[in-house]
């Protein structure tokens, strides 16, 4: 049996260890290498990674090789592994062990009805309720604001806050900002996104920030008050090319470093605790919360997905989760009033 590299590449291996450029010019084939690469953003190359990570592990502790697997190796993997991983996380390990043998060029196990039956039984047996962050709402928001102070930490997490609440961003998407993304507006800003979850193609999607009359919740403020800050510290920090929100130490220097999308959630998380909230909020709290409170004010679900850059109303609905559940329900005020006949 041949042999393979089990370090999951984005360029695929065939399985005599070749590639399929090696009929390419070196420069040619270097060229399509790159471009094949950047087709996967690095939180999915990361995933993959980590995945093929642990299925080659199970696969060495048992004697196996990862690639290419047996149907009977991937279900045996499955059952061994659910008392461990989530089932959710194991029907992504399938996609991960899926992908290495397509790259491969062999076929894949997980097409296997044994495996298609056996994913299926672990979701009967073992399927739960997946967690989900919760949403932050208007009231726990301005809670947290009002414990912030005008530091460099502060002023950069109230911005950080209202920009991602408002804007309704992920955390990847508050992290990759630069200043040359914020277009002036008559009524606010505009951001410009470059890279986020649904923009496959890298074209960049666009939201609005609205100018608020309250300037302690207003964005657009929030946002002028960082970046003065941040100029005043160093001017070179807000040029176009420069990271939105930077690092800072605990003794209140400007870093230099962009924060990453991990960071961002560990603030939200982080501010939120201060403030002393029930709830444990994470980084996705401020797209949900945003949603959620758009709904409870019965804003149209156009003009949400117009902020959320949401592409089907199905999607919508499992940010609104049960906030509206009882207030919406179909039954509400039908037995009280005139029935028509």
């Amino acid at each position: 049996m041949a042999t393979h590299d089990t370090h999951l590449s984005p360029i695929p291996v065939t399985p005599k260890g070749g590639t399929y450029l090696s009929t390419l010019p070196s420069h040619a084939a270097d060229a399509v290498a790159a471009l094949r690469a950047a087709s996967k953003s690095a939180n999915t190359v990361r995933a993959y990674q980590a995945d093929w990570s642990r299925w080659a592990a199970w696969c060495a502790d048992k004697g196996h090789s990862p690639l290419p697997a047996t149907p009977e190796q991937v279900a045996w993997y499955l059952a061994d592994q659910v008392q461990q991983v989530k089932v959710s996380t194991l029907a992504r390990h399938l996609a991960t062990i899926s992908k290495a043998h397509q790259v491969a060029g062999v076929p894949s196990p997980t097409r296997d009805t044994l495996v298609r039956d056996t994913l299926a039984g672990l979701r009967r047996v073992h399927g739960q309720r997946p967690k989900e962050a919760a949403g932050l709402l208007a009231a726990d928001m301005r809670t947290t604001l009002d414990t912030l102070g005008g530091d460099l930490s502060g002023l950069r997490d109230r911005a950080l806050l209202l920009v991602g609440w408002c804007a309704a961003l992920r955390r990847s998407e508050i992290a990759g900002l630069c200043w040359g993304d914020i277009e002036q507006d008559p009524e606010g800003v505009r951001l410009l996104l470059r890279h986020t979850k649904t923009d496959h193609t890298g074209q960049g999607e666009q939201v609005g920030l609205a100018r608020e009359q309250d300037l302690g919740v207003c964005p657009v403020a929030a946002l002028e008050r960082w970046r003065d800050a941040v100029a005043h510290e160093r001017s070179d920090a807000v040029a176009a090319d420069r990271p939105v929100f930077l690092s800072v130490s605990r003794h209140g220097q400007l870093g230099v470093d962009r924060l990453s999308g991990q960071a961002v959630g560990e603030i939200i998380t982080r501010r939120c605790d201060q403030a002393g909230l029930a709830v444990r909020y994470q980084g996705h709290s401020l797209r949900k919360g945003l949603v959620q409170q758009a709904t409870l004010a019965g804003v149209a679900d156009s003009a949400i997905m117009a902020t959320t850059r949401h592409k089907t109303v199905t999607m919508l609905r499992r940010y609104q989760g049960q906030v509206a559940l009882v207030s919406n329900a179909a039954a509400r005020g039908l037995l009280g009033g005139k029935v028509n006949q």
